[in-house]
């Protein structure tokens, strides 16, 4: 559709607070990443089954990572945006630890002083929980992968096949 299709992305963590010793083997959350992992396996992603005891206890250092970048523009974010999914879902890194985070940013081409001085001020964090609030409250967003199609309302939660976004986007398109 090229430019007649713009995707807003909008930060929504799971946990807005971060948890401890979340685990992995042996519940819904692996459940869910061998799904993922068949699903796309014909794209050519991997998920790799989490090998550390437990999970990260939350996702907003890495969604504030994203809202920083994005200020370098549609590009570096879009890099870093995939990255960020690689690194934890394929390469099982924690992108919660701080450290982990500025070398992805690094590596995909971001301006690291830049980002930085950006993710000091603060604004990164205030930005994924208003995105978080707005979810809640307007939409009822309670899961992720959720996506919004404003035309119509439509609101498409989960794991959803290629025909069903298409299904969305054509009805949107009218």
């Amino acid at each position: 559709m090229g430019s007649d299709l713009v995707v807003e992305h909008r930060a929504f963590p799971l946990r807005p607070a971060p948890a401890a010793d979340v685990p992995f083997k042996g519940t819904y959350r692996e459940e869910g990443w061998r799904r993922c992992n068949q699903m796309s396996a014909g794209d050519g992603i991997t998920f790799t089954p989490w090998p550390h005891a437990a999970l990260p206890g939350w996702s907003l250092p890495a969604l504030e990572a994203a809202k920083c970048v994005a200020k370098q523009g549609e590009a570096v974010f879009e890099r870093v945006h995939i990255a960020l999914y690689e690194a934890f879902f394929t390469r099982s890194l924690n992108i919660a630890d701080p450290a982990v985070l500025a070398q992805i940013v690094a590596e995909h081409g971001a301006d690291p002083a830049r980002f930085s001085a950006d993710r000091e001020t603060g604004f990164a964090r205030e930005a994924v929980l208003a995105d978080y609030e707005a979810a809640v409250s307007e939409h009822a967003v309670r899961a992720i992968p959720t996506v919004i199609v404003p035309e119509t309302g439509r609101a498409l939660v989960g794991l959803a096949d290629l025909a069903v976004y298409r299904s969305a986007i054509e009805e949107a398109a009218g």
